[in-house]
């Protein structure tokens, strides 16, 4: 049997076949993490950029006025103030191109909704941040509620005011 020692054989002192694997350069390491963070950042741009929603905040009679004048559907947002939920839609939904693109379209009204507004009452407000789509006298063409994503929102909502 006389060939190669194998690895159960082979003293400490004899070389390895294998050669030792090299680490990678630093340079390499800080240029992986500069194109990963340029990607994340070009990534975020495209996500959030764009122009911000144009709210008529707290009048939904000017709202109606002005859909009317243009001929054009409202979007109508109503919340508590302190709900959570609200907070999250916020940060979450309206600063996505995906919802503010199709909101160009129509006229936007949000409004903070107090204990016994009328608008609670008219459009069945159940304590969670409600989604209307209306036409230019009030009417609901499409409503969803709560804490909406992308598919929800498009369904819902952004389908049908890209339509307009």
């Amino acid at each position: 049997m006389s060939g190669p020692p194998s690895p159960e054989t082979r003293s400490p002192s004899e070389p390895s076949a294998v050669p030792a694997r090299r680490r990678p350069s630093a340079w390499g390491i800080a240029l992986f993490l500069v194109l990963l963070g340029g990607l994340v950042f070009v990534n975020q741009c495209a996500l959030t950029g764009g122009k911000p929603i144009v709210w008529i905040e707290d009048d939904f009679d000017a709202a109606l006025a002005r859909a009317s004048a243009e001929q054009r559907k409202v979007f109508l947002y109503l919340y508590e103030p302190n709900d959570p939920t609200h907070a999250r839609n916020e940060l979450q939904v309206f600063t996505q191109r995906w919802a503010r693109k199709p909101l160009e379209e129509v006229v936007c009204c949000r409004v903070a909704l107090g204990p016994s507004d009328a608008l609670r009452f008219k459009y069945l407000y159940k304590n969670r941040p409600l989604f209307l789509l209306l036409d230019a006298k009030g009417n609901v063409l499409s409503r969803t509620e709560g804490a909406v994503d992308e598919l929800q929102f498009f369904t819902y909502i952004g389908g049908l005011a890209d339509r307009s």
